[in-house]
């Protein structure tokens, strides 16, 4: 039979080995917790940088459309002057003024 002495080393052992690991688990459940919030820091830049790369693409699209148009303006502007002009010239008439 084993005296008192003889199971404290024992227990004192297992106390210690328990301690430990609960120290582990308490650290790795930190750690954790640290790595889920730099996940989703992470994954919300990444979103705000996508809504961005869209709203670029969408205001790249719309401003080709816009220089389409005024391309278009430009052309018929021009298209109406030189029918002025050809009216002008074929009238003899004084459009400069």
């Amino acid at each position: 039979m084993m005296d008192g002495q003889s199971w404290a080393v024992p227990c004192a052992s297992g106390l210690i080995a328990i301690g430990m690991s609960l120290a582990t688990v308490t650290a790795t459940a930190q750690d954790a917790d640290e790595l889920s919030d730099r996940v989703r820091d992470v994954e919300v830049r990444q979103a705000g940088e996508e809504s961005t790369k869209v709203m670029v693409k969408q205001n790249t699209e719309r401003l080709q459309r816009l220089e389409a148009i005024m391309e278009k303006l430009a052309e018929q502007q021009a298209k109406a002057m030189a029918n002025q002009a050809a009216i002008c010239q074929a009238t003899s008439a004084r459009c400069a003024q």
